[in-house]
């Protein structure tokens, strides 16, 4: 077929999957291996649709076999892609099996037309439905707007695969009518086009998402213990302390510092002690309801924010008693701890206990001021070191809580 009646729809549809495949591989260079796998699928695109377009011009054998198998490799690589996007478990044989059947099946039916029609059909029903598979599983794995567009367009684009293989199959419209001008060449190329840019704008919307999400992340949570940080206890804090009707607007900030913490990082060093704050925060977590908030204000000072407590006065500190007492008590019990080597093994293994001065600061709706709330808590936790640690003291009272 002469490339002077190849329509211009069939060109721009190849400068569309090079521009793609160009920019996703300019911003992957030594940055993202995940783009770098976008970026050789979008590039496999215009490439099996240019051997495509040469026939005739070149060899039979390289649209018919290169064409095929490149076409086989950038499915397998976008299935890749999406499982790696989405961490989906998908067995290795399932994507990667096709390519080489392409190459073998195309390269030993190089001149049986209707047995190339039939492979060639089948692999592209198989490739629709994984990939319809893996998209749909997906939906379930991620939150945003992005895996919406990438679903759209992969279901759109995945669905006229498959029915442009069921019409050749069925001999409705011959193998190469898309390189003839004509309503199916408009209508395939034009929803591949579509697709492709689709398919792009959300992998980009996605990663957008993402890093909006780390940001956030980075901004509210303490990167060691994963619990939250100082900006997190601020506007936690100030929603507490404006409560909505129907709620009791007590509670209770408790600052914990632990007991001789530095021994331990002067002794083991600081892995082990990082180990042990993330142990204490586990700790924290387990001592409190699913609604409280724990935070690590840094080094090892936490704060445990309780809310929602009972409308008496009495009954609210009872409450408080118990979630301290309980704290002491599961902070005291031993930790083991684990020294590894720089290639992660295991070299020793350290078993420690500490203690926890805890100071407690209430409040109710009446209280207006968290920096004061945080100080008077602060105060109490200091009385508390004063005393000889491993106890807790109430602000504004000598009430003092022990094991």
């Amino acid at each position: 077929m002469s490339l002077a009646i190849i329509a211009p729809l069939f060109i721009v549809n190849l400068l569309v999957g090079i521009t793609l495949a160009a920019c996703v591989a300019f911003i992957a260079v030594g940055r993202d291996k995940d783009l770098a796998v976008w970026a050789a699928a979008f590039s496999l695109y215009p490439l099996a649709f240019a051997l495509f377009g040469l026939r005739g011009q070149i060899p039979e054998a390289l649209p018919v076999i290169l064409g095929n198998f490149s076409m086989a490799l950038m499915f397998a690589l976008f299935t890749k892609g999406i499982c790696r996007l989405y961490d989906l478990r998908v067995p290795a044989l399932f994507i990667w099996l096709p390519p080489p059947l392409a190459l073998i099946g195309f390269s030993l039916l190089l001149n049986d037309l209707s047995s190339r029609v039939v492979l060639g059909a089948t692999l592209t029903v198989y490739h629709s439905f994984l990939v319809i598979y893996i998209v749909t599983q997906s939906l379930a794995k991620d939150t945003g707007r992005g895996k919406w567009l990438i679903f759209s367009a992969v279901a759109l684009s995945s669905l006229a695969f498959l029915l442009r293989a069921v019409l050749i199959y069925f001999g409705v419209i011959p193998g190469t009518d898309f390189l003839s001008p004509g309503l199916t060449q408009t209508l395939f190329f034009t929803n591949a086009s579509v697709c492709l840019i689709m398919f792009a704008i959300g992998l980009l919307v996605t990663y957008m998402e993402r890093a909006e999400q780390a940001i956030r992340r980075l901004a509210h949570f303490d990167p060691l213990t994963q619990l939250g940080n100082r900006r997190m206890l601020q506007e936690r804090l100030e929603k507490a302390l404006t409560p909505k009707n129907g709620e009791s607007g007590r509670g209770a900030l408790m600052m914990l510092d632990l007991d001789y913490f530095k021994e331990l990082n002067d002794a083991h060093g600081h892995a082990l002690g990082d180990q042990l704050l993330i142990e204490v925060a586990y700790r924290l977590l387990d001592s409190v309801n699913h609604d409280d908030t724990v935070v690590r204000l840094g080094g090892d000072e936490f704060v445990l924010l309780i809310q929602d407590l009972a409308a008496s006065e009495e009954n609210a500190r009872l409450r408080v008693e118990k979630v301290v007492t309980h704290v002491l008590d599961k902070l005291s019990k031993p930790y083991h701890l684990q020294c590894h080597n720089k290639d992660g093994v295991i070299t020793a293994q350290v078993s420690y206990q500490l203690t926890v001065s805890i100071g407690v600061a209430q409040f109710s709706s009446a209280t207006k001021c968290r920096e004061e709330l945080l100080r008077s808590a602060d105060a109490a936790m200091y009385r508390a070191k004063q005393y000889g640690r491993n106890c807790a003291f109430f602000d504004g009272e000598a009430t003092m809580l022990s094991l």
